[in-house]
Formats: C-alpha cells, sequence, structure tokens
C-alpha cells in the first residue's frame, strides 16, 4: 500500500513543532530557512540533526560551505520565520536584511536574540528523498538572557505557542 505525499503532508501537519532558522555560509554567499525539522542528536559529542530540502540555495550552501546555524526563535520572531519560509518576496540570499545577526567560530549567520542559537560544522550529510540530513557538530552555543520568552511552534498550519498546563 503506497501513502502519497499529500497524505502524509496531511498526517505530519498535526506534529507541532519548535521553530528554527536554519543559516549556512560559503564564505560568500549566505542563505537560510525556516524548519522544523531540527532535534538534538548527541550530548556527548554535542550534534544537532537538520533536515534539509534539497531543491534550494541553503542545501547547496550548506554543501559548499560546510557550516550550520540554527537559531530556536521566539514568538517575537514570527515575521522572522515568515520571510525564511518564503512567504516574502525576498530571495534566499536577501532574507537577512531584518533582524540582528552575528557570527561565532564557523561564521554561520546566528540571530542575536534568539532563544539559543547553535553554531555548527557540518560533520556529515546522507540524502533522503526531497531532504537531506545534516549533523552538525556544535562549536558554539548562545542562549537569551528572556527565560520568560515564549518558543514560536508550528502546527497544523498555524504559527502558535505552548503555554503551562
Amino acid at each position: 500500500m503506497s501513502i502519497s505525499a499529500d497524505e502524509f503532508k496531511k498526517g505530519m501537519r498535526r506534529l507541532a513543532g519548535a521553530v528554527n532558522i536554519v543559516t549556512t555560509t560559503d564564505g560568500s554567499v549566505k542563505a537560510g530557512l525556516t524548519a522544523t525539522a531540527v532535534t538534538s542528536l548527541s550530548a556527548e559529542p554535542p550534534r544537532i540533526l537538520v533536515c534539509v530540502n534539497r531543491a534550494g540555495v541553503t542545501y547547496e550552501t550548506i554543501i559548499r560551505g560546510r557550516t550550520l546555524g540554527v537559531s530556536i526563535l521566539s514568538m517575537q520572531h514570527k515575521e522572522l520565520a515568515m520571510q525564511f519560509a518564503g512567504m516574502t518576496n525576498l530571495s534566499e540570499t536577501d532574507r537577512f536584511e531584518k533582524g540582528a545577526w552575528m557570527t561565532d567560530v564557523t561564521g554561520a549567520p546566528l540571530l542575536k536574540n534568539a532563544l539559543a542559537s547553535f553554531d555548527c560544522d557540518v560533520e556529515d550529510t546522507m540524502n533522503v528523498g526531497s531532504h537531506c540530513i545534516v549533523i552538525g557538530n556544535i562549536r558554539a552555543v548562545h542562549t537569551s538572557g528572556d527565560a520568560e520568552a515564549s518558543p514560536l511552534c508550528y502546527a497544523d498550519g498555524t504559527w502558535t505557542t505552548l503555554s503551562p498546563l
């Protein structure tokens, strides 16, 4: 029995996810996208796993530059999330016009006021279907001083956040 892409997407829309901006540079080009397919992989050694669509400038730049930045967004970053999700007229390489950005060890752009950001070099990649699984070797971590900020989440086609039970 084969499952269609539409059926798969309909089911996956029910999986709430933290919203992140994934960034990279190859030294001359900066690129980034919005992603929910981000997770910790291991604490020892510190590694993160990111799934990136292979049909875009961000994937191509990750492969060339071997750098990876992951910025975890709060509710105040909704407009940036939309910008990096391609919901505006900006190209992938022009998406850094808004927001306060910094770099650390690898040179990948990191959002200064993100809830947390991870600066990584690319340890390994694996192409699976339309996407690439990217394993990032974490070189630096930055956390926001705002422990009260609400994380930005995405579920069932809607921007949302968490609330205490």
